[in-house]
């Protein structure tokens, strides 16, 4: 069946429904109420007097096809009543938190439709609900060790025989979780503001080959300080896009790979051009991803690193996911445990 004909199928399916249902309705009160009238005549009770009678007759007619009429409309229109009422029970406790809920409604066919879309509603707030407790409790974590951190290290440099150089590597702590704070409280606004984005803003045409080559100079320190190799095979070419969003893309796809790739290691940065995407390619030879947390990669707050000896909060790769979608591309990350990890991003040319 065609979605055209489902569409019209669904439409005309309830009204139908209830014209039957009110069809049969009358036409079993009309049989009760004949082979009613049949049965008295048979056994008597019904006398000529009666039957000729012009106003008496049509009175007990009425009478008795309200009666059975209503009575038979009240016994159908229990099962009818009764799905509604699993509905409003259901909405009820939907309304009350509990996600868990959902409704097998078969007929009509409008009712099994509205319980399929109960169902997709009360899974999708569960999964909200799931990720807004992980937002809160890893948003918690995150924001209370440097904190913790800090005010520890702050009271011990409050004793004035501490050696000069305990001072100053309590110091350089309190400035590096400063420093963290500063980046998580950044991101997180960074985040939120892309996440409420709904429309691509300040789009330009730019060339991307130019801006991949001139993020590797900004991170020349960082490659330099670990003795990393990198690879570079870009060409100038242009997109059109948020030249500053892109740009968060190179630096937190580079600054990741200079993170987990060991001292002496390579990095490659590719570029390839398609009919209507440019495809943009990271790959280090590090420490890769495991199969498990390969899924996850990209939910805000997850770090594979479990104990959290690795810099970061876990938003870099949350917001290159959305920045990228945002720009109705693609990012794909293939990965292996000690083989490295590579990330594509795919790219319209044109939006």
């Amino acid at each position: 069946m065609s979605k055209l004909s489902t569409r019209l199928f669904n439409r005309i399916s309830l009204p139908f429904y209830f014209s039957i249902s009110i069809f049969f309705i009358f036409l079993i009160t009309v049989v009760i109420t004949g082979l009613l009238f049949y049965l008295a005549q048979v056994f008597g009770l019904l006398n000529e007097e009666i039957a000729q009678d012009g106003i008496v007759l049509p009175v007990v007619i009425l009478m008795a096809c309200t009666i059975i009429g209503t009575t038979i409309s009240a016994i159908t229109s229990k099962k009818m009543l009764k799905s509604i009422r699993m509905f409003i029970e259901a909405t009820d406790r939907l309304a009350g938190g509990d996600f868990s809920m959902r409704l097998l409604l078969k007929s009509p066919p409008e009712f099994k439709i509205l319980s399929e879309n109960f169902n997709r509603m009360a899974e999708e707030l569960g999964g909200i609900e799931i990720l807004r407790s992980d937002f809160v409790n890893n948003f918690s974590h995150e924001f209370k060790t440097p904190i913790v951190s800090i005010k520890g290290f702050a009271e011990i440099l409050k004793h004035d025989d501490l050696p000069k150089e305990e001072r100053d590597e309590y110091l350089d702590i309190i400035i590096e979780e400063s420093a963290r704070l500063a980046s998580l409280a950044s991101n997180v606004l960074e985040l939120s503001k892309i996440e409420t984005q709904m429309i691509l803003t300040n789009k330009q045409r730019f060339n991307v080959g130019e801006q991949l080559r001139q993020c590797v100079l900004l991170l020349a320190a960082k490659l330099e300080k670990k003795n990393l190799s990198i690879k570079v095979n870009v060409q100038d070419d242009h997109i059109s896009g948020n030249k500053e969003l892109i740009n968060q893309v190179w630096l937190n796809l580079l600054d990741n790979a200079i993170k987990f790739t060991p001292e002496n290691g390579i990095i490659e940065v590719g570029m390839k051009r398609n009919e209507d995407t440019i495809d943009i390619l990271f790959r280090d030879n590090g420490s890769g991803i495991s199969a498990e947390a390969l899924p996850r990669i990209f939910d805000k707050f997850y770090q594979q690193d479990t104990s959290h000896s690795t810099a970061g909060n876990g938003l870099g790769l949350a917001i290159v996911s959305k920045i990228i979608h945002l720009h109705a591309g693609t990012i794909v990350c293939d990965s292996k445990p000690l083989q490295g990890t590579s990330f594509i991003i795919s790219i319209p040319i044109g939006l």
